[in-house]
């Protein structure tokens, strides 16, 4: 893959769940290599369907889905982690009756040469997971349900993960936990699209950030000018203009 341009690249992207009837149009998103990029809006705008265009589990009816070298347009979601791929939905992202390490060897499938070594790995990483290895997934609380849903998507070594609202439903501290972990993920070289509702704190930790509205961007720049941005901040991050009364 080549290492010039950006990692991930959507350009002109037209995906929904019907034929003619899409829900993103002309969409256009790029990350780059080790770089969080948050994409936030207003319910129903389009967000969790990028995510699902890129791996391959909407209709895509035009536009460019490359990463690196390698065109994603078509290609069996099964076989994505080839490409160094891995995705996070929001929910069904673990095995609930099965414990945690029984998770994480399914996981490990994926990499069978290597599977008992990446599992230890991810118990070294995350050491409430060696905590909690014998324990049922169903039964961990919210948090750590993410952690072992992160886990399981690290287990192949991506060098991408598609991540849908990995704060929903956790309480304010385990949220910053996730998305703390979310930022020594991508400072380890992995890069991470975020699809996040918790925007002022996903913006904290990102990089670069999308708008978008209507399945259309609406706005994009580094995370921090968003932040300080007060028009940014009345419409998408719960503040007020200043200025206003």
């Amino acid at each position: 893959m080549s290492d010039t341009g950006p990692f991930l690249r959507v350009e002109g992207l037209v995906a929904g769940y019907r034929r003619g009837l899409p829900i993103v149009r002309d969409l256009d998103v790029h990350v780059n290599r080790g770089e969080i990029v948050t994409i936030i809006g207003p319910n129903g705008a389009g967000k969790s369907t990028l995510l699902k265009a890129v791996t391959g589990l909407v209709i895509v009816e035009a536009g460019t889905i490359a990463l690196g070298a390698d065109n994603l347009v078509g290609v069996d979601p099964a076989r994505l982690g080839r490409y160094g791929l891995a995705y996070v939905p929001q929910t069904a992202n673990i095995f609930t009756s099965l414990c945690v390490i029984e998770n994480l060897a399914l996981a490990g499938r994926r990499c069978p040469s290597a599977a008992q070594r990446r599992v230890e790995a991810m118990l070294d990483l995350f050491p409430v997971l060696a905590e909690r290895r014998n324990v049922r997934a169903g039964a961990l609380s919210g948090g750590q349900r993410q952690v072992l849903a992160i886990a399981m998507a690290l287990i192949a070594e991506p060098q991408i993960i598609l991540m849908d609202e990995p704060t929903a439903g956790l309480s304010p501290i385990a949220s910053q936990e996730v998305l703390s972990m979310i930022r020594e993920i991508a400072a380890g070289g992995v890069s991470v699209l975020l699809v996040e509702q918790n925007a002022k704190m996903a913006l904290g930790i990102s990089d670069r950030a999308y708008i978008l509205a209507d399945g259309q961007n609406q706005h994009e720049g580094p995370a921090g000018d968003m932040l300080d941005d007060p028009v940014v901040a009345e419409i998408y991050l719960g503040g007020k203009r200043r200025g206003a009364a």
